[in-house]
């Protein structure tokens, strides 16, 4: 029991961690795209396990962003995930994704996660669409991702 509790810990400072690091990107974005800071690192936790995963580490790509559905060699790893030259590539090219997607327009400077993450559900962003949206509102919930959005720190999001 006590070390399930240390594991979870260290879990925790490692995603404190990385909201630390990867925050002033997510802010910045949020900017220029008026897509919701607390969306972007949301995602960012989940789709990398806090910079953990493989793809994080290997391919600095923290959105599980694919290339397409060819297996290629990338830096000794067979895979379908597109690799970045830098983590701040990677958040750039996430926002870019959305723009690029026919609910942008009507959603661009709503900042209300829960409405784009609705919209990301419906094209297939996840396999597991329900599953997947829950995972990403615990993670903006636990960490008060909601707080580092000044638009959103007075109200409530449901």
């Amino acid at each position: 029991m006590l070390l399930l509790s240390v594991t979870s810990i260290s879990a925790q400072e490692v995603t404190h961690d990385y909201i630390k690091k990867y925050s002033p990107i997510c802010k910045y974005l949020s900017d220029s795209f008026e897509i919701p800071v607390e969306l972007i690192l949301g995602i960012a936790i989940v789709e990398s396990a806090s910079g953990t995963s493989r793809n994080a580490k290997v391919l600095n790509n923290h959105f599980g962003i694919k290339s397409g559905n060819t297996l290629r060699n990338i830096k000794g790893i067979r895979t379908r995930f597109r690799d970045y030259d830098s983590d701040s590539a990677s958040f750039v090219d996430f926002c870019l994704y959305l723009k690029r997607r026919k609910f942008y327009i009507t959603l661009k400077g709503n900042f209300n996660y829960n409405a784009w993450l609705n919209e990301m559900a419906k094209i297939g962003y996840s396999g597991s669409p329900q599953a997947w949206k829950a995972k990403i509102k615990s993670q903006i919930i636990k960490y008060n991702l909601i707080e580092l959005n000044s638009r959103n720190a007075a109200s409530k999001q449901p």
